[in-house]
């Protein structure tokens, strides 16, 4: 636990925490926001969501080519928090589904690259003081899940006792402090340090990864359109379906985060004993047990069960999936980070337009059930690939 008392590693997870907690105020309100404040059907979560997350693939992909190539983390960050801002005044002002497609869908995908950019930041500056990698790496997950245990329950408790606008300027107070502590955290110059390589003859810039960090990356994938699919759902399958009180939804995020929180710490010595594959294994068969209770619920114990099945499985996986393919990195850090988060944001983008039109014409709760098949296929593609060759098993 040395790392804890290491003063630049603190105020980085910090900076993370005070990121995480703006966009998680945010983030899981939006599908309550269009359907309960602007007054749209579910199907219209689907357009908002779709050019959203297609922008963030674009951005994530696009800091991680800039952060390898050597720029400047800070300003490309000031920039995301900038965006940030301007979305969030833009609901403010203008309260408009138009609105919130034109100008707060292209703000919210460039901010929603904060964190991609922040783990990177947290990984090289780890990497250049020879931290424990894995262990930090569980500290950052940890950090990201301690702001959405507390993000999200804080919002819909402001949104149930003083309405949605009081909401946005809470996130936008705390995103004035991220960018506070992202002017007094981030040194300016802070950048990777770039060491040339000569590539093989055989290979070129599009085919440099190896087979290998794909297979990682879609065995994420799978897992982030289940995980999607059902966190988007069970908001208004909560509120909607089964007429649970409002605080609800914020029990059952602040129950799955605590228990998600838990399931990263202990991560790095789940990794040692049993190998990420194994893990990873372990995160799929316990994730369709969770979706099999989450679908079934109908009062508040058995709620508070399935979040905690629901953050032990997304916990395992959270902190051995940023691992598993950062460790197929070979020196690209940034383009590895970034494919991580492009895996879980194009998980959202595949699983918003299904869970839209599901939950149209049949129900909340079959999206939930649908969930598990999403699991099943990464579960097999592990069984698949357990023998392949790679940097870690």
């Amino acid at each position: 636990m040395h790392l804890l008392k290491n003063r630049a590693a603190v105020l980085i997870l910090l900076l993370l925490l005070s990121g995480t907690l703006s966009t998680a105020s945010l983030i899981p309100f939006m599908s309550v926001y269009i359907v309960e404040i602007l007054g749209k059907d579910p199907l219209y979560i689907t357009f908002y969501a779709m050019p959203t997350l297609a922008m963030t693939l674009v951005v994530n992909r696009v800091l991680g080519e800039r952060i390898d190539q050597g720029h400047h983390i800070a300003p490309l960050l000031r920039v995301l928090v900038v965006a940030f801002c301007i979305g969030l005044v833009t609901m403010l002002v203008l309260h408009s589904y138009w609105a919130l497609i034109v100008v707060c869908a292209p703000c919210f995908a460039l901010s929603n690259g904060a964190v991609s950019a922040m783990y990177s930041f947290g990984r090289l500056t780890a990497e250049q003081n020879k931290w424990d990698i894995a262990r930090y790496n569980s500290f950052l997950r940890a950090t990201t899940s301690l702001g959405w245990m507390l993000a999200p329950a804080a919002t819909f408790m402001i949104a149930g006792a003083f309405g949605a606008e009081v909401v946005l300027y809470s996130t936008l107070g705390l995103a004035a402090i991220w960018a506070v502590l992202l002017w007094c955290i981030i040194p300016k110059n802070f950048a990777k340090q770039v060491i040339a390589v000569t590539p093989h003859p055989a290979q070129s810039d599009d085919i440099d990864t190896p087979k290998a960090i794909w297979i990682a990356a879609g065995v994420c994938l799978l897992f982030s359109l289940a995980h999607s699919s059902t966190s988007t759902s069970l908001p208004l399958f909560y509120i909607s379906e089964l007429g649970l009180p409002s605080f609800a939804v914020g029990l059952s995020f602040s129950v799955k985060t605590l228990v998600e929180i838990g399931a990263i710490l202990l991560t790095p010595w789940i990794m040692a004993k049993f190998g990420a594959k194994h893990a990873l294994v372990s995160a799929a068969v316990i994730a369709i047990f969770a979706f099999t209770v989450l679908a079934n619920v109908r009062n508040l114990p058995q709620l508070i069960a399935g979040a905690a099945l629901e953050g032990l499985y997304y916990g395992v996986f959270a902190a051995v999936g940023l691992f598993y393919v950062q460790s197929l990195a070979q020196g690209r850090m940034g383009r590895a980070t970034s494919l991580y988060m492009n895996s879980l944001f194009l998980g959202g983008l595949i699983a918003s337009p299904v869970m839209g039109v599901i939950a149209q014409f049949f129900s909340f709760r079959t999206v939930i059930q649908l969930a598990s098949f999403w699991v099943i296929a990464a579960l097999l593609i592990l069984i698949v690939t357990r023998n392949a060759k790679q940097q870690i098993t």
